[in-house]
């Protein structure tokens, strides 16, 4: 069955309004229990599903979480939950491999990272067959369009080596991974029986995908499939997504055309980015700036001289460095005296390192897009509390438990481990410092020590100078996170007040890619915009300067 396309520029409603009227007009007609929507992500799969229960609809049908847990998530969890349950192959069993045979270990990867990503052999997997080479690794090899040089140091053979060793590996413990839980769905599951199929942001989707989602979609009543994206959204060509299909796509679309995000200065920014591809694909298309709503008016978000119903306007600045401007200490401003949030995003790694920086100098709270905060609240509580507590003042067993997680043996009695809860009896209320050294968990001594960083476990010089910083400037004790950061791939489909886009390039790309990674970038904000000068002779986004 043929999909229904429905294409719409950045922020004009797709997730969060045609998604969720389509689902509950489905909800109404069929129920709930054979309709299905797909993302690439948990985050939005989470996003979808949230904005869903949350409609007077489903609350008086009394559905939950639980019940939509298969039928609203990722493509990958949706092709797993009809195969043959088995782990998923992750970093430990990459520890084990390295054990076994040695190659594994010429690239170094970290609990936390994207083996798929960060190892050379599991990327040149992944991105074969998201290609569509799932078992023709020579050919893709050997393609005149494949980066070889992103798989060093291995060549082709040791490839070939490590392919067997992880293989075998895989059947043995009975293990397998993302890639499996498509191919295997594609060849082995049975096809389910739907009434109806809607795969958000599926300009993302590369070809093995595709063909999971048409077999998805195989039953599905007439009518009842719906592709919904942005074909110039198109940024994870080297996971194999494909444009020409989905601008293709596009041309019979149906076109959301009313902004729901971006006002007017970054609209008509994103407008200008991605220009030369509607020339080149030779379409026009409508894309409104958002106006304010009455939730921009609860949020306290409508700046002054405006109301509800007029267009967001916004203001585009250019920051030379991160040191010194009258634009970047008008975004200090912003920051240090509004309630808005900030994303800053970057193409390539070495971004990463220059805003953190920044963020450290400034004494600014921060968290990447995708973890939680570089100090937590808990933390920073800590250090703020504990000269308090140990001067007299009472504090909450919450409190106490949190100075319990950073403190070592200066401060705590021997045998008291930080990894169970000493004070699991207790109730919930007040203690001071000398009841905890009267009953034996705190030393005598310990009322010496008039900081927390005096008592508290080892961390690193650089931390301890932060977490000084952001106490002596002040800190939001309860609120959330406010500024994040991210490279574009992290940030897509993510909404802020504000962006600042460092245009940094390191490498040569091809000139389309560039624009549609810089029009989904600056095209996260509402309100104003920032570009940060390129650290490098490259520029994002400028044809002439690459390929």
């Amino acid at each position: 069955m043929n999909p229904k396309f429905i294409s719409g520029p950045p922020g004009t409603g797709k997730t969060n309004f045609f998604i969720k009227d389509k689902y509950l007009e489905f909800v109404e007609k069929y129920g709930h229990d054979k309709i299905v929507i797909l993302s690439h992500t948990n985050v939005a799969a989470d996003e979808i599903r949230d904005v869903i229960l949350d409609t007077d609809i489903m609350k008086q049908k009394g559905v939950r979480k639980k019940a939509l847990e298969y039928k609203i998530c990722t493509i990958h969890k949706y092709c797993k939950s009809k195969l043959l349950r088995k782990e998923v192959f992750g970093y430990n069993d990459h520890i084990n491999l390295t054990k076994e045979n040695s190659l594994f270990n010429r690239v170094k990867v970290n609990p936390s990272d994207d083996l798929s990503k960060k190892h050379a052999f599991y990327k040149f997997l992944n991105d074969a067959h998201g290609h569509g080479y799932h078992d023709k690794h020579k050919e893709f090899w050997f393609d005149k369009t494949t980066d070889r040089k992103a798989y060093q140091p291995y060549d082709f053979n040791m490839i070939q080596d490590l392919k067997k060793i992880y293989d075998a590996y895989k059947e043995r413990e009975h293990v397998y991974d993302f890639m499996d839980m498509i191919q295997d769905f594609i060849t082995k599951a049975k096809t389910p029986e739907i009434d109806a199929l809607i795969i958000d942001e599926a300009q993302d989707s590369n070809k093995p995908q595709i063909e999971a989602i048409t077999k998805i979609a195989t039953y599905v009543k007439d009518g009842n499939f719906y592709m919904v994206g942005d074909a110039d959204q198109t940024i994870f060509e080297f996971s194999g997504s494909d444009p020409e299909y989905f601008h293709e796509l596009s041309k019979d679309a149906e076109e959301l055309e009313n902004g729901k995000r971006c006002g007017q200065t970054i609209n008509t920014l994103c407008k200008e980015i991605i220009k030369p591809i509607w020339d080149y694909y030779e379409y026009d298309r409508t894309w409104t700036p958002a106006v304010y709503t009455d939730k921009h008016l609860e949020l306290g978000k409508i700046e002054e001289g405006f109301k509800v119903g007029d267009t967001i306007i916004g203001k585009k600045f250019y920051l030379p460095n991160l040191t010194g401007s009258g634009a970047l200490r008008y975004l200090l401003d912003k920051i240090d005296n509004t309630n808005q949030t900030f994303l800053f995003t970057y193409r390539q790694t070495p971004g990463d390192k220059r805003v953190r920086e920044f963020f450290k100098a400034n004494a600014l709270e921060f968290s990447h897009v995708k973890n939680s905060a570089f100090v937590s609240k808990k933390e920073l509580k800590s250090h703020y509390y504990w000269p308090k507590f140990i001067a007299g003042e009472p504090m909450s067993l919450t409190q106490i438990k949190a100075f319990w997680d950073y403190m070592g043996s200066k401060a705590i009695v021997r045998g008291k481990s930080k990894d169970k809860d000493p004070f699991k009896d207790w109730i919930k209320k007040d203690y001071t410092a000398d009841y905890l050294i009267k009953e034996g968990f705190l030393k005598e001594e310990a009322k010496q020590y008039d900081r927390y960083d005096l008592v508290r476990t080892k961390t690193d010089t650089d931390r301890l100078i932060y977490i000084n910083r952001v106490l002596k400037k002040g800190f939001d004790f309860d609120g959330d996170i406010r500024i994040k950061y991210g490279n574009i791939h992290d940030v897509k489909g993510l909404t802020f007040d504000n962006v600042i886009v460092d245009e940094s390039l390191y490498r040569d790309e091809d000139y389309h890619t560039q624009l549609r990674l810089k029009y989904t970038a600056y095209s996260r904000g509402i309100f104003d915009c920032w570009t940060l000068a390129t650290q490098t002779r490259k520029r994002l986004g400028v044809k002439h300067e690459c390929i």
